[in-house]
């Protein structure tokens, strides 16, 4: 029941900005995860469940949630499902030893 009130939100957050559908899926599931719908170490609903909420197909899903996974947004276990990954700190490192150089 919970998972399905997650995807409800989830179709909500779908904008309608003149974009590939999978993207549309992708930006919709960032935002989830960027306003703390979706917190670290949660599961994110079935794939099963994103293509019938959100009426799309299943390769449309699995390209979203595989380049999500990629990015470093989720985390998917094979059997367990896909869960919001852990938030990792990025700081880039900038040194400068002789100016002159």
């Amino acid at each position: 029941m919970v998972t399905q009130q997650r995807a409800s939100q989830l179709a909500g957050a779908m904008s309608d900005i003149p974009a590939p559908i999978y993207q549309r899926v992708k930006q919709a599931i960032i935002s989830q995860i960027r306003t703390g719908a979706w917190q670290p170490h949660q599961r994110i609903p079935s794939g099963s469940e994103l293509v019938n909420e959100l009426g799309v197909s299943r390769m449309t899903i699995n390209r979203a949630l595989r380049e999500l996974t990629s990015e470093g947004f989720l985390l998917r276990i094979q059997v367990v499902g896909t869960f919001v990954a852990e938030i990792k700190a990025y700081a880039a490192m900038l040194e400068v030893r002789n100016i002159a150089e």
